[in-house]
């Protein structure tokens, strides 16, 4: 299945696109976190990170089982 296009009627920067999937925004990493063989970060240091930063990185289940 292929994901709909955006028309801006411009081309997305490099930001734009940072911005649209999740990149580091407003200060918090761009590191992924707790998914298995990806070189993601640990969820440990998931867990560290302040609850505004929590909500706009990747996190995996794994973080969360057991909980």
């Amino acid at each position: 299945m292929r994901k709909p296009t955006l028309n801006f009627g411009r081309t997305l920067t490099k930001l734009d696109q940072k911005q649209i999937n999740g990149g580091g925004i407003d200060g918090c990493p761009t590191a992924c976190y707790g998914i298995p063989d990806m070189g993601c970060r640990s969820c440990q240091e998931y867990f560290s990170l302040s609850s505004y930063c929590q909500m706009r990185v990747r996190v995996g289940i794994s973080c969360f089982e057991g909980q």
